[in-house]
């Protein structure tokens, strides 16, 4: 009867539809991560993980039932699983990472209030690096 009352989508509603649920479902992945003891380390970056032994089983737990519905869902609308070479996923990260380095030029930085020049200068000497860096980590990911 649920297959029936979703017959009535259009494949307009179907991509949209597919579209956040593949959303949904990577983010389950990373909750998955978590719950299975991720923590990452880096310069400016940490996670602590202090979840609990239940709780991690609860998350899992929870994760399976999120991940039947999901199941359920793409057999009755008859979505396709979208399979992501991690060449893409790395492009994509790596191009989505250049405007945000870009913020952290001159003229964007005034949004917090007058910085001196050598400050200015100095820190576009790294952003530039980090951009550089991002764009050829973009260029490597397309090199297959």
């Amino acid at each position: 009867m649920a297959e029936d009352a979703l017959a009535g989508l259009s494949e307009a509603h179907r991509r949209g539809i597919r579209a956040t649920l593949v959303f949904v479902d990577e983010a389950l992945c990373e909750i998955q991560q978590w719950a299975e003891g991720r923590e990452l380390c880096s310069e400016l970056y940490r996670e602590r993980n202090k979840l609990s032994t239940d709780q991690r089983r609860l998350l899992i737990g929870e994760l399976e039932r999120m991940r039947q519905v999901l199941a359920n869902l793409r057999d009755e609308l008859g979505l396709e699983i979208e399979v992501r070479g991690a060449e893409a996923a790395v492009h994509s990260l790596a191009c989505s990472l250049w405007p945000h380095l870009a913020e952290l030029k001159g003229k964007h930085l005034k949004r917090y209030g007058p910085a001196s020049l050598a400050a200015i200068e100095r820190l576009a000497l790294s952003v530039d690096e980090l951009i550089a860096g991002v764009q050829r980590m973009a260029e490597i990911a397309r090199m297959g």
